[in-house]
C-alpha cells in the first residue's frame, strides 16, 4: 500500500487517543479519524469525529465500526483502550479493514494476566504468587483482567486477602514487589522483531496513568523486552511494565499490545510510537532512529473550548496584545496564521507611538498578514473604527477600549487570557 492511509482510532478520546492524535496530526501521509461510544474529549481533537451507540459491553461495536469504515474509506482501525483489543482480535475476519491488533489468541494473553504470568513464568521475569491465606504479608493484588494500576492495591493482612478471594472478581496474587515502577515502550516490526525498547520511570502517577516519567538507562529491561518479544512475537507498539523486588530485580507487571500515552515522551526523542505502530501494521518499511538527550514529561489536564463565535473579521490591538513585554504572543501568532488559512481578515487596529509596519517587521511579522492596519492617531475611539459589514471580534488587553467597543458596536471583546478559546487544534 502507497499514499495516503486513512486511521480511524476508536475510542479516541481515551488517553491513548489523544497521544495517537497528538503523534499523527502532523503526518502527511496519514489521514486522522476518530469515534467514540460517549461524550468525550475527542470531539474536541478529532476533525474528523463520530460518536457512536455501540461499545465493548453492548450493542454490534463492529457493524457500527464498519459503517464508518466504509463511509470514510477507513485503511486501519487503532483501538486505543484495552477491552477493544480482543473484541477487534476476535472480530477481525468481520471488520472491513485492517486492525492494528495481534491475533486472538495473544490478545487474550494479555488481557488476562493470569495468562500473562503463565506463558512468560519460564522466562523467569514474572513474580513469585503469593502464599496461601494467612502466609507472609504483604502481597501485591490486582484484578486479573484490566488496565494500568486500577484495583491494584497492597494487602497486609488474611481478612483483606480473603475479601478479596470472595469479591467475585478474578485477582491475581503475587509477591510485593517494593522497589521502583517502570515502563518499558517497545517497537517490532511487522514481522515480530524487536526494533526498540525505551524503559522509563514512573516517577508519578494518576489513576493508573504515568504523568510524571523519564527515561531511565537499566539494561535488565531491555533484556525482559527482547525475551518477551521473542514469546509473544508482537507487532507494532507495545508496552510492559516492571517493578523491582526486595532485591532489586525487575519483575514484570503486565504487557499491553497497544500505544501508550505516555509514549510522547519517546517522541519527543524522535521516535513517533503510533505512526510506527500503523506503519507496522499495513507491512510498511520503517526504521528507528532515537535520539539521546535528557527529556522529563509532566501530564495535567488540558482545556480546549468549542464556542458559539460566529465572525469573519478580527480586529487586533498591536501593544500588549500581540506585542508583550517586547516579544511576540506566541497564541497570536498561531492564531493570525490559523485566520490567514480560514479566510477571516484580520484588521490591526492601535494606537502605536511608532510606525507599526517597522514595528511588525522588527518582530519579523508579516503587514501581509493584515488585511488592513489602522493606526489612530488622533486620540479617536476605537469603536469608530469598526465596521459591521461582517461579523467580528474585537481583541485588546486594555479594558477601557473593550468597554468602548462593546458598548458602542456590540462586537465580542476579548482581553489576552479569553483567546485560546480561539484555537482550534483538532486534525
Amino acid at each position: 500500500m502507497s499514499g495516503r492511509v486513512n486511521v480511524l482510532v476508536f475510542p479516541c478520546g481515551s488517553e491513548i487517543g489523544l497521544e495517537i492524535h497528538a503523534a499523527l496530526r502532523h503526518a502527511k501521509d496519514i489521514g486522522l479519524h476518530g469515534a467514540s461510544s460517549v461524550e468525550d474529549h475527542g470531539e474536541f481533537a478529532y476533525r474528523r469525529h463520530r460518536r457512536i451507540d455501540a461499545d465493548t459491553g453492548n450493542g454490534d461495536l463492529v457493524a457500527e465500526l464498519n459503517a464508518l469504515i466504509d463511509a470514510w474509506d477507513i485503511d486501519l482501525v487503532v483501538p486505543a483502550h484495552d477491552s477493544v483489543i480482543p473484541l477487534l482480535a476476535a472480530q477481525r475476519g468481520r471488520l472491513h479493514a485492517a486492525a492494528a491488533v495481534p491475533d486472538a489468541a495473544t490478545a487474550m494473553l494479555c488481557r488476562d494476566k493470569r495468562a500473562t504470568y503463565a506463558r512468560l513464568r519460564p522466562l523467569g521475569i514474572v513474580p513469585d504468587d503469593a502464599g496461601p491465606v494467612g502466609g507472609a504479608y504483604p502481597v501485591f493484588a490486582k484484578p486479573a483482567i484490566g488496565q494500568g494500576s486500577q484495583g491494584a492495591e497492597r494487602v497486609d493482612d488474611a481478612r483483606r486477602h480473603r475479601q478479596l478471594l470472595d469479591s467475585g472478581e478474578p485477582y491475581l496474587f503475587s509477591e510485593y514487589l517494593p522497589g521502583e515502577e517502570y515502563t518499558v515502550d517497545c517497537l517490532s516490526a511487522s514481522d515480530g522483531q524487536l526494533l526498540h525498547a525505551a524503559p522509563r520511570r514512573r516517577t508519578r502517577t494518576r489513576n493508573g496513568i504515568s504523568v510524571r516519567t523519564e527515561p531511565a538507562d537499566v539494561p535488565a529491561l531491555v533484556a525482559m523486552a527482547e525475551a518477551i518479544a521473542g514469546e509473544l512475537c508482537l507487532r507494532g507498539a507495545w508496552f510492559f511494565q516492571a517493578r523491582r523486588d526486595a532485591d532489586g530485580v525487575p519483575k514484570l507487571l503486565e504487557v499491553a499490545p497497544r500505544i501508550a500515552g505516555s509514549m510522547a515522551l519517546s517522541r519527543m526523542r524522535g521516535v513517533n510510537f503510533p505512526l510506527l505502530h500503523v506503519y507496522a501494521h499495513l507491512d510498511r518499511p520503517f526504521s528507528v532512529l532515537p535520539l539521546g538527550h535528557a527529556v522529563q514529561l509532566d501530564r495535567a489536564l488540558g482545556n480546549r473550548y468549542r464556542t458559539g463565535l460566529d465572525y469573519r473579521r478580527v480586529y487586533l490591538d498591536l501593544d500588549d496584545t500581540l506585542i508583550l513585554d517586547g516579544k511576540v504572543n506566541p497564541v497570536l501568532a498561531a492564531l493570525l496564521y490559523q485566520w490567514t488559512g480560514a479566510g477571516i481578515e484580520v484588521v490591526l487596529l492601535t494606537r502605536h507611538r511608532q510606525c507599526p509596519r517597522q514595528t511588525l517587521e522588527r518582530h519579523r511579522l508579516c503587514p501581509a498578514l493584515f488585511q488592513r492596519i489602522v493606526h489612530l492617531r488622533d486620540g479617536s475611539p476605537k469603536s469608530a473604527a469598526i465596521a459591521t459589514d461582517l461579523p467580528a471580534i474585537f481583541i485588546d488587553d486594555a479594558f477601557r477600549e473593550r468597554r468602548d467597543v462593546l458598548q458602542n458596536t456590540g462586537v465580542p471583546v476579548f482581553d489576552l487570557d479569553a483567546v485560546e478559546q480561539l484555537l482550534d487544534l483538532r486534525a
